[in-house]
């Protein structure tokens, strides 16, 4: 593709974007399509010459579109939004054009600076002052969270856990599946992860889970991580976090909060009840990608003791070490892959082309909504 024919094509992509984004699709949401429908409209081999961009876009509107379910259709409601939103993409076209690898400072220094940055914004934003990093989502952030607490208590990386005291995680029975294969990929098992009952506004029950934590001590076990939910995936209910915080703290327990979806809500100054406790925490989450309109993927991960993260995470191969570590941060160290994609850039842009006031009003205008929908269903 030369530059001409680049230029060409990206601004009918644009363009295409553009009207999706104000009209839609005409089709159905759901695609009515059966498992392999649409590999079976595609050639067995890759082309072994170059196609036009013309033929390539019927191909896409013709076979893609139909074939996609549409999470941005306003008549979408399957999943919890999956949003995007102008500025967002255009932040993500300019970090694939640049093509960088953030890995560390040296390889991309605006890419991490801006990373800080951007993630000390938005902690101010929430009022939590804690270091961050940008994940890709928040099954990844909660695995890093509990790889901090595990070598906060034992030291696996180098030992492995061949013949240490069990250790136990705890969360509500209606929080994400995601610390269960956490707990997995950590080599913790099954056996240890502890589903706390909740009450009848779906909290997790804390009476309960002292119960649970003094049960697991007498049978030797080692209680070493808590995650706490604000908005959990089934109901939207919210824990008791400084209630949680409190018990982590009394049983010397990691304390994570994920807020994949609900932290956002957290930007109103009317709800910052949401932060409560969070502080005394040692983690937190949220995803921008979710409700702040800032395209998939972006998980806006804090943590009290960075030194904790990296302790779990860092390997310093000779191939990586730069002159300049041990004066900047390398977020390779703070993160599971090593290869990190310039993702600040569509939250600046986001948070640039919007504001926090132009944000906060989009929020509060979906509460408002949900707040008729309610008393339509109540009436």
């Amino acid at each position: 593709m030369d530059k001409q024919s680049f230029r060409q094509m990206g601004y009918e992509i644009i363009d295409w974007i553009a009207d999706y984004m104000e009209s839609g699709y005409d089709g159905p949401v759901n695609p009515p399509v059966k498992p392999g429908a649409m590999r079976a409209q595609l050639p067995k081999s890759a082309p072994e010459q170059p196609e036009s961009p013309a033929q390539i876009m019927a191909d896409f509107k013709s076979m893609i579109l139909p074939n996609t379910l549409h999470w941005n259709d306003p008549r979408f409601y399957g999943y919890f939004p999956c949003n995007h939103s102008g500025p967002a993409i255009l932040g993500d076209l300019l970090g694939n054009g640049l093509g960088v690898n953030a890995m560390s400072w040296a390889t991309c220094p605006s890419a991490t600076e801006l990373e800080i940055q951007v993630m000390q914004w938005l902690g101010k934003a929430i009022g939590l002052e804690w270091p961050g990093v940008i994940q890709d989502t928040a099954s990844t952030g909660v695995f890093c969270a509990l790889l901090a607490a595990r070598e906060s208590v034992a030291n696996g990386n180098r030992d492995g856990f061949y013949d240490s005291a069990p250790l136990v995680a705890y969360t509500s029975d209606q929080a994400h599946s995601s610390l269960l294969k956490a707990m997995r990929m950590a080599g913790l098992g099954d056996r240890y992860m502890r589903l706390v009952p909740t009450l009848e506004d779906q909290s997790m029950d804390t009476d309960v889970l002292v119960r649970m934590i003094e049960g697991d001590i007498e049978a030797g076990h080692r209680p070493f991580f808590i995650c706490g939910t604000i908005g959990t995936t089934s109901t939207t209910a919210v824990d008791p976090i400084l209630e949680i915080s409190e018990i982590a703290d009394e049983y010397d327990i990691w304390f994570h909060v994920d807020a994949a979806l609900a932290g956002t809500a957290a930007l109103l100054p009317e709800m910052e009840w949401l932060m409560e406790g969070v502080e005394q925490a040692d983690s937190f989450l949220f995803n921008p990608h979710k409700w702040m309109f800032t395209s998939f993927d972006c998980c806006a991960f804090f943590i009290k003791d960075p030194a904790a993260l990296k302790h779990a995470l860092s390997i310093q191969p000779e191939y990586l070490k730069t002159a300049a570590d041990g004066a900047v941060e390398n977020f390779r160290d703070w993160s599971i892959q090593l290869g990190r994609r310039f993702r600040a850039l569509k939250l600046w842009f986001v948070l640039r082309l919007y504001g926090l006031e132009g944000i906060r009003e989009k929020i509060r205008l979906h509460l408002a909504m949900t707040q008729d929908f309610a008393r339509w269903v109540e009436d």
